[in-house]
């Protein structure tokens, strides 16, 4: 039998209990789903942890509060003040939490939009550091010297973000000088062997390197290379290491500083 044909034969009382225990079952139901549904969506973003259960649970919490409102209309009860209320008290805590509510907007936006994510090394307001955390009001940073940072969500949506992981291939530069009294073909020579014996260094884009320009004390080669990220800081100090190892095998000389005091007094 049809559940509209089962609640029709019963008294006038119970059919409202029997609808009002639906109601409540439904939102019990549902609100869990919500729970579950959310909780898996943000597996994929880069809420984590408290946020994510934050979100599930005030999604499940919302649905909880239609059930209850629908199941005090089904008793008779006029529900208009009651979600009138609601509904001031909503506006109340937006005006007093607004720039909470900012930041929590961002937070989701930047769970979502994939500008970056938990372990990414990004640069903000010239603060440079790895992602430890992305929380709903706020992300934490650790710098390369091991200090917390911690940035309002707003904050981050307002500013230009330089994600340095975002790739997994970086270019590094740098200059090598060499005495004007060297060959310079010869030194561009050892630089690219250099490069071509270090497994970190990419072949694709092909390493560039050439005269730049010359200097006050000697002639400048430009370096630049494409490396594996992971490689960018550590990667220069081996490069710039081994070059100077091949330049002393190979009597290339890297200048100094000189001044010529010339005697006027004759």
């Amino acid at each position: 039998m049809p559940i509209e044909s089962l609640i029709s034969i019963l008294p006038a009382n119970l059919e409202a209990i029997v609808m009002v225990v639906f109601i409540v079952a439904a939102g019990l139901f549902l609100g869990s789903m919500a729970n579950r549904a959310v909780k898996l969506a943000l597996n994929r973003t880069k809420l984590e942890g408290l946020a994510a259960t934050f979100i599930a649970r005030a999604a499940r919490i919302g649905i909880y509060v239609i059930a209850l409102v629908s199941a005090l209309g089904t008793l008779g009860v006029d529900t208009t003040s009651l979600i009138a209320a609601l509904g001031a008290a909503g506006l109340a805590i937006g005006l007093a939490l607004r720039d909470t509510l900012s930041n929590l907007a961002a937070g989701l936006i930047l769970a979502f939009n994939g500008a970056f994510r938990q372990g990414d090394t990004i640069e903000v307001n010239s603060v440079i550091g790895t992602v430890m955390e992305i929380d709903l009001l706020t992300t934490e940073l650790k710098t390369p010297d091991a200090k917390k940072v911690v940035i309002p969500n707003g904050s981050l949506m307002q500013s230009s973000v330089v994600n340095y992981s975002a790739y997994p291939s970086r270019r590094i530069e740098f200059l090598v000088g060499i005495s004007y009294d060297d060959d310079i073909e010869k030194a561009e020579t050892i630089i690219r062997e250099v490069i071509a014996q270090q497994s970190f260094c990419l072949t694709d884009p092909e390493a560039v390197v050439g005269a730049d320009n010359l200097g006050d004390f000697g002639q400048n080669i430009l370096v630049r290379v494409w490396v594996d990220s992971d490689f960018v800081i550590t990667g220069k100090m081996q490069l710039l290491r081994e070059i100077k190892r091949a330049f002393d095998r190979e009597k290339i000389t890297i200048p100094f500083p000189r001044y010529e005091v010339a005697n006027l007094s004759n």
